[in-house]
């Protein structure tokens, strides 16, 4: 008996254990996401209904992994001050999927940052000299994308708009 009582005092823990666990998983998964975090999906939408119609070239799309050599349809809103263009792309196949790129038009060099929604830089693609290549991404590439990212969320996600 003794051995059986210890057998049910274990077993009544670990159910214990395991439903803590489970409220615990459940809470994450239901956690909100970070104010920033939406403010990026506000601005995917917003880009996604009212952005102009554009294509990410085959060379770009094979780059940042949409495609085979093949042109990537996206929703575009694009700023251009003097030689420098930076644009917020959001692809049409997959509204999770952002692109943020900087073009300096008196060299032709160009950066592109592939994002989800969540706001997490996942790829880089430089094109220097129209050879374009996907990078190791680096802490200069991070600033450099954190700093677009927020030049975009204050343009197209105000401060406020998410709330």
């Amino acid at each position: 008996m003794d051995t059986m009582q210890r057998f049910i005092g274990q077993a009544a823990v670990l159910t214990l254990v395991a439903g803590v666990l489970t409220a615990a998983v459940g809470q994450a998964q239901q956690a909100p996401r970070s104010h920033a975090q939406g403010r990026l999906a506000l601005a995917a939408d917003t880009t996604f209904r009212t952005g102009v119609h554009a294509k990410l070239p085959p060379h770009l799309s094979t780059l940042l992994g949409f495609s085979r050599e093949e042109e990537c349809p996206v929703m575009q809103n694009v700023v251009r001050t003097g030689n420098l263009v930076q644009g917020f792309d959001v692809s049409a196949a997959n509204k999770q999927s952002i692109v943020l790129f900087v073009v300096d038009e008196a060299t032709n060099d160009q950066n592109l940052y592939l994002t989800s929604v969540e706001g997490t830089l996942l790829k880089v693609v430089s094109v220097k000299a129209g050879v374009g290549d996907a990078v190791r991404i680096s802490d200069k590439d991070r600033a450099a994308f954190n700093k677009e990212k927020k030049f975009w969320l204050d343009r197209l996600a105000p401060s406020g708009a998410a709330r």
